[in-house]
């Protein structure tokens, strides 16, 4: 480790980015420590302040945190939703491995609140199945699907312990181009405590959305259920007018 003091670059800022290659080189692993404030000051030759000072900024961004008595660890990184992207391809792309149960699936008829959401007729009969999704064997979220009959006639004959993104895409043309999405801090009720294998201390996220295809058209409904300590979900806001 070195902290070049002649550089413009801010000493706590170098700090902070060795810190950052060092969790990614796997040298610093989660849930493990890192140097303390002394020996971090000590062996870069840098004030505790400046030490401090980036340590801080970390925890506050969630890369590391702190246990009283005990000193800093290496957070455990989660899987980060950006965009649309199935939750297969999110979890490869963390280098673990994506599992699947199916719950439960049934062909009923829709109910009021959701013919309302899809904007179809009640009665109109549709898909719904709920599915346990796991990273590394780890569950990480319960994820419930409503989706009209008339966009997927058949879908019972296919495995649904795979993409649902990818199933629609290539079995039905469906093409998904936009979500609405409502997302809350909740606590886990118990059912979903025993199925994520949480306290019910820990809170979860709850994230409902509409999927619409290219003409505008709803494809289907999901409620989502997920853990925070394993995940979160990032939301890019755009403006399209002037700000007042």
């Amino acid at each position: 480790m070195f902290i070049n003091k002649k550089s413009p670059i801010p000493a706590y800022y170098q700090l902070k980015n060795i810190i950052l290659k060092k969790i990614e080189s796997g040298e610093f692993k989660a849930e493990k420590p890192i140097p303390s404030e002394r020996d971090l000051s000590d062996a870069l030759n840098i004030s505790r302040m400046t030490v401090r000072q980036a340590l801080n900024q970390l925890v506050q961004e969630g890369v590391l945190y702190r246990e009283k008595g005990k000193g800093t660890f290496v957070s455990k990184a989660k899987l980060v939703q950006k965009n649309i992207m199935s939750f297969s391809e999110l979890v490869k792309r963390k280098n673990m491995v994506p599992f699947t149960e199916v719950l439960n699936f049934e062909r009923v008829e829709a109910d009021r609140d959701i013919a309302g959401l899809l904007e179809i007729s009640c009665g109109e009969f549709i898909y719904n199945f709920k599915r346990l999704r796991l990273a590394n064997d780890t569950p990480v979220g319960i994820e419930e699907v409503f989706i009209p009959e008339k966009f997927c006639p058949g879908l019972e004959k296919f495995d649904l312990t795979t993409s649902l993104y990818k199933l629609l895409r290539e079995n039905y043309l469906h093409i998904i181009r936009y979500v609405d999405n409502v997302i809350e801090a909740s606590k886990p009720l118990g059912t979903e405590k025993e199925l994520l294998k949480i306290s019910g201390g820990t809170p979860v996220l709850r994230i409902s959305g509409t999927y619409f295809v290219e003409n505008g058209e709803k494809l289907f409904y999901e409620k989502s259920v997920y853990r925070s300590d394993e995940y979160k979900y990032n939301v890019t806001v755009y403006v399209d007018r002037d700000i007042e």
